[in-house]
């Protein structure tokens, strides 16, 4: 029985040996172009990501996924006027969050030097949400109320490229620039809602515009991860 359940475990740890996997954290900015730039001046998209790929043995090309989260948008207002009969000052707290799931194809031309460019396209989603809170006090652990005031998601497409500069034999510096497009979305940024006391309501200023943005990125890549 034992000799049953150690033949999996070493199938798994021949199999993740012989292939080339990779993985990489980012820190990532975005300014708004074309259409978006138009709509929301000059909105930052401030983001994290993390990256998955496998290396072909026999081709130049890397395929995986990304996925990021970041809000670009935080907003805080102290009221005594959200609740009938209350008069007690509650901290009303709102964020606006962007996540995105991106499936992802490099290519690495062979050059002779030490640093590795690439060229890279993304095709995946965009989610974007406006989330509230409201609390007594910043130390509250529960919420009075929450919820969201919108959420929306769309098809999204990335092209650009970057380099990647080694620290030592697995360990690899990358800069990267790509470029956003994609379906329109509606969605808020800071300063679109406002809170209508004798009527008891959110008034919401909605955005729409398809994600057009430029993103300039830098992070590490740590190569064959089961090495």
């Amino acid at each position: 029985m034992r000799k049953l359940l150690f033949l999996p475990l070493l199938f798994f740890a021949l199999t993740a040996k012989a292939q080339f996997f990779l993985a990489g954290g980012f820190f990532n900015g975005s300014l708004p172009v074309g259409k978006l730039k138009t709509e929301t001046e000059s909105l930052f998209f401030p983001t994290i990501s993390g990256i998955f790929l496998y290396e072909f043995r026999t081709a130049p090309l890397q395929v995986g996924l990304e996925l990021g989260y970041g809000i670009y948008g935080s907003q805080l207002e102290k009221r005594t006027d959200l609740y009938a009969g209350l008069s007690d000052e509650l901290r009303l707290r709102r964020n606006n969050n962007l996540a995105t799931g991106m499936a992802a194809i490099r290519y690495l031309p062979s050059v002779n030097t030490k640093l590795t460019p690439f060229v890279e396209a993304q095709f995946g989603a965009n989610y974007l949400y406006t989330r509230y809170k409201i609390r007594e006090t910043i130390l509250s652990e529960e919420n009075i109320e929450s919820g969201k005031d919108i959420e929306d998601w769309a098809l999204a497409y990335r092209i650009g490229g970057g380099i990647q500069i080694p620290l030592d034999e697995f360990l690899r510096l990358e800069i990267r620039a790509t470029l956003q497009d994609g379906n329109s979305v509606r969605f808020l940024q800071r300063g679109d809602v406002t809170y209508l006391p004798d009527e008891g309501i959110f008034d919401y200023n909605f955005r729409r515009s398809p994600l057009q943005y430029m993103t300039f990125s830098i992070g590490l890549i740590h190569y064959d991860l089961f090495y």
